[in-house]
């Protein structure tokens, strides 16, 4: 098992992270270019990510998502798409300036997803989940309206015995309220 999502959820647990400070909520829009390797192929779709979060103080905040993708193509004809994946993660917070314009963070959360494979006229789906992580910047031109740019990894799990990992790297918009 990777510690490195355990070391950060005690991290984010401890009592020195919850520092109150102005708690409010966010939103935001991501576009991506997500990569799904297997079996030393890449294929990578584009993907939208939307995500709801709530900032507990300047340290921490908890976050869910919702990211759909297109579709990409693997060298034997299959079709891969991203039909849905939910994501809840806790968000430490490394801001920058009295009015948190610029705030870097690492997340480490719980990914469920569902993908659907084509190949002709035969599709198939399967659901998967696990421990995602990953880190990024806001600049927040305002201190309530900004833009994000991050790279996470979502799925890190194996299937019929071969691994596979699902990566998104995106650049978005968000606002806090």
């Amino acid at each position: 098992m990777n510690k490195l999502p355990v070391f950060f959820l005690l991290l984010l647990s401890s009592p020195l992270v919850v520092a109150t400070d102005e708690p409010r909520f966010y939103w935001g829009v991501m576009v991506g270019m997500s990569e799904f390797s297997i079996s030393d192929e890449d294929l990578r779709p584009t993907s939208t990510t939307g995500r709801l979060g709530y900032e507990f103080g300047k340290y921490l905040s908890v976050e869910g998502r919702l990211m759909v993708s297109g579709s990409d193509t693997f060298s034997d004809g299959t079709s891969l798409e991203v039909t849905y994946l939910g994501n809840v993660s806790a968000k430490l917070n490394i801001p920058f300036g009295d009015e948190r314009h610029v705030n870097v963070y690492g997340l480490v959360g719980y990914t469920n997803w569902k993908w659907t494979a084509t190949q002709g006229t035969l599709t198939a789906h399967d659901t998967d989940d696990g421990a995602s992580y990953g880190f990024g910047v806001d600049l927040f031109a305002d201190g309530i309206n900004g833009v994000n740019f991050e790279v996470i990894r979502y799925v890190d799990s194996t299937i019929g015995g071969t691994k596979y990992t699902l990566d998104t790297a995106s650049i978005g918009y968000v606002r806090r309220f």
